[in-house]
């Protein structure tokens, strides 16, 4: 139905890459293919926002590399090599704006890679349910089991690619509508010797003695978890459970007896 624009879109994608190659950070072929859309008499929107919703609560904006025509999603990247998680992300896009097709374009290889991936109406959710509870390898996995399903819920129902406060404000709907009690942190001071060095912002939950963090990072690595670690501590927290929403299976760390 769409053939002929993404024809369009595709030939404006080989002209900028022929004409800059792989050289260059991903919002400099943003900026040439938004010139390149317009040389062809196509509307392109740059870093066009919409709201995000979370089953039927509105959880935030988000903005989109370019969209064409009102129709179709172009994200860009200029990475080395396309990963599954970079589909996903379009796809996520596509459910999350209702648009009908999504083209996925990387410069960062030694020859154009472009996918086009459509918006597929009878596809609940952006992203496979793989989570199987039973093959969780913790001896208090039991204690975590709803955070657990609901952390998955999320993943499954947004998929990945948002920013952490949409994944959130999603955990914010998810623990209200379980009637579990929890409270939102959103500060930390630094004090040294009784003097208040410094305050910075934070959006963490306290669920009863365990802290609860939900990030969308590249991945939870030995700085993050260190941290984490030392805020359970800061919070008096006996335990720590820390999601990370920025793949496409469940990623957490259940941190006890600190």
């Amino acid at each position: 139905m769409y053939n002929d624009l993404t024809f369009q879109i595709n030939h404006c994608l080989f002209t900028v890459f022929n004409k800059l190659k792989n050289l260059w950070n991903e919002n400099v072929y943003e900026e040439a293919l938004q010139l390149e859309l317009a040389a062809q008499d196509l509307k392109a929107e740059c870093q066009k926002k919409f709201e995000v919703f979370y089953i039927d609560k509105r959880v935030g904006l988000y903005a989109i590399d370019i969209l064409v025509e009102e129709l179709v999603i172009l994200e860009l990247k200029a990475v080395p090599q396309v990963l599954p998680i970079h589909q996903a992300q379009l796809i996520s896009y596509l459910k999350g704006y209702s648009k009908p097709i999504g083209i996925l374009a990387n410069f960062g290889e030694k020859s154009l890679y472009h996918q086009t991936i459509p918006n597929k109406l009878a596809q609940k959710t952006p992203l496979r349910d793989a989570f199987d509870f039973s093959k969780v390898q913790l001896k208090s996995k039991e204690e975590i089991k709803d955070l657990l399903l609901m952390a998955n819920k999320i993943l499954v129902t947004l998929g990945v690619g948002y920013f952490h406060q949409i994944y959130r404000r999603a955990f914010y709907y998810e623990l209200k509508m379980a009637k579990i009690d929890f409270e939102v942190i959103k500060k930390m001071t630094a004090v040294y010797d009784n003097h208040i060095l410094d305050t910075k912002e934070v959006i963490l939950f306290i669920l009863g003695d365990l802290l609860l963090s939900v990030l969308a990072v590249k991945t939870l690595d030995e700085i993050i978890l260190s941290r984490f670690a030392n805020q359970i501590k800061y919070f008096d927290c006996k335990r720590g459970l820390i999601f990370n929403f920025n793949r496409i299976h469940l990623d957490y760390r259940y941190l006890e007896n600190l």
